[in-house]
């Protein structure tokens, strides 16, 4: 029976087959069938502690770590992740000012002169005064309702929310690049496999053309044996171009140009081997794992708490301020006795026929702390169904895996005998020409199968938040 999956507890992945052949070259096939296979059975890890890293040095692909580790430096989303988050601190470390008394320094130089309006009985104008003021002005809110500090803490929610964010840019980033590597290499694999197949295929062709100069053989077996091969052959530029499609994804992905891949891209290598079993952990450890529910938990939290410092507003705020320095005439003045200014004392306001605004400056907090709710349960859910689709692609992707690779073992030891068979006169060459359509077939959809349960492994790792188990 197939391995059932819960989201609630401990989840792992078990293949009821045993583990496919490293490569896709075809080998001998085993003595038991699939129908007579005996069922595997593991023990679910209790997992605790988990690594960014292990999933990388699970799959053993040197070449796709570097592609990682430069996709990460020189990605564009990356970088805009990166200028977010900084932004981010500058506005916290903007907001915590608040907390300190504000001082500005004051320099100014007037000239005026009094309307003879101004005094009454003054029969000629007064004459022009020119005041310098040197000083400075101090003010400090005094956050007796939590105002001030409630928008620092939401603040550092935000940054919270952006280096989350920015974790969550990394792992998809990451993802992006291993399913493009593995579609890349699963692609080299088939045109492999094609070539291979056409190498075969003419020698077919020239043994019916020696046999029918013989006389031993017709013209209907030469024509179809070409007609196989050069269907063949028609497979090699759909290939060939999808080669190159990945290449260049790549290329952006490492904010490269196409043509200035790694040389490792440039040549074919295998696919990865994939684990026969997953460890995952449970649903509450799957949460503070992912960097995206994280991120919108503290989106909420800040939402809430500027609806908090929105409410502050009703409330009386107490400002302390004082000013001092000196005015005087000129400017050699300053400093004298008799030049000195000083000013201080406690400003308490309140917002009497304002209150309409700040009501709704409250409305477009609980707006925007509504929708940070909304789409906080949204990530959950999609959180958790990602996971499930994930584990459960995979684990059917695996079984199929090991069923392809004994139907490329079955296949090639077929092919074998019908081409000994034709070459002894027993059999005729469709016989050859079907066995050989099979095995291309066969080993076609085991490299498809390959390539699709490795990007499979790649949705298990963005799904559970970019951590391996550390085991």
């Amino acid at each position: 029976m197939p391995a059932t999956f819960s989201v609630g507890g401990e989840v792992a992945v078990d293949s009821e087959l045993p583990p496919r052949p490293a490569g896709i070259t075809p080998t001998v096939p085993s003595t038991s069938t699939v129908a007579t296979r005996p069922l595997t059975s593991r023990s679910v890890l209790q997992v605790g502690s988990f690594s960014r890293n292990t999933f990388l040095r699970d799959i053993g692909d040197t070449t796709l770590e570097q592609l990682i580790m430069e996709a990460h430096r020189a990605n564009t989303d990356v970088r805009v992740a990166e200028a977010r988050l900084v932004g981010a601190r500058a506005s916290r470390r903007l907001a915590s000012l608040d907390l300190v008394p504000t001082v500005t320094g004051i320099a100014s130089s007037t000239r005026q002169q009094q309307s003879m309006a101004l005094v009454p009985g003054l029969r000629s104008q007064l004459p022009q005064q020119e005041l310098w003021d040197v000083g400075f002005d101090a003010s400090w809110e005094v956050d007796i309702f939590g105002r001030v500090a409630r928008n620092v803490r939401a603040r550092q929610a935000l940054v919270a929310s952006a280096e989350h964010s920015l974790d969550d840019v990394n792992i998809s980033v990451t993802a992006e690049v291993a399913r493009s590597y593995f579609e890349l290499r699963g692609a080299q694999q088939q045109l492999q496999v094609a070539r291979r197949s056409a190498e075969n295929q003419r020698r077919i062709v020239k043994l019916t053309e020696e046999r029918l100069a013989a006389g031993r053989g017709t013209a209907f077996d030469t024509e179809r044996a070409k007609s196989v091969l050069y269907l063949t052959l028609a497979s090699t530029p759909a290939l060939e171009s999808q080669i190159a499609l990945q290449r260049q994804r790549l290329g952006v992905l490492l904010g490269r140009a196409p043509g200035a891949l790694p040389p490792a891209l440039l040549e074919s290598a295998e696919l990865p081997l994939l684990p026969d079993t997953l460890y995952v952990g449970s649903a509450e450890q799957l949460m503070r794992r992912r960097p995206d529910v994280m991120a919108a938990e503290r989106r909420l939290a800040a939402q809430t708490l500027l609806v908090g410092a929105a409410r502050a507003e009703y409330l009386p705020r107490l400002t302390l301020g004082a000013r001092a320095g000196y005015v005087a005439t000129s400017f050699d003045s300053i400093g004298r006795t008799g030049t000195s200014r000083f000013i201080a004392g406690p400003l308490l306001t309140l917002p009497l026929f304002d209150v309409g605004r700040v009501h709704e400056r409250v409305e477009v907090a609980q707006a925007y702390q509504d929708e940070a709710e909304a789409d906080r349960r949204a990530t959950v859910v999609r959180a958790l169904s990602e996971t499930d689709a994930a584990l459960t692609t995979y684990d059917r992707a695996h079984a199929r895996l090991a069923i392809l690779a004994d139907a490329v073992a079955s296949s090639a030891r077929a092919s074998e005998l019908a081409q000994q068979r034709f070459e002894a006169g027993l059999t005729d060459l469709l016989q050859v020409l079907d066995a050989q359509r099979t095995l291309l077939e066969a080993e076609n959809q085991l490299v498809m199968g390959h390539t699709t349960a490795a990007t499979a492994l790649v949705a298990v790792y963005k799904a559970v938040g970019g951590t391996w188990p550390v085991r």
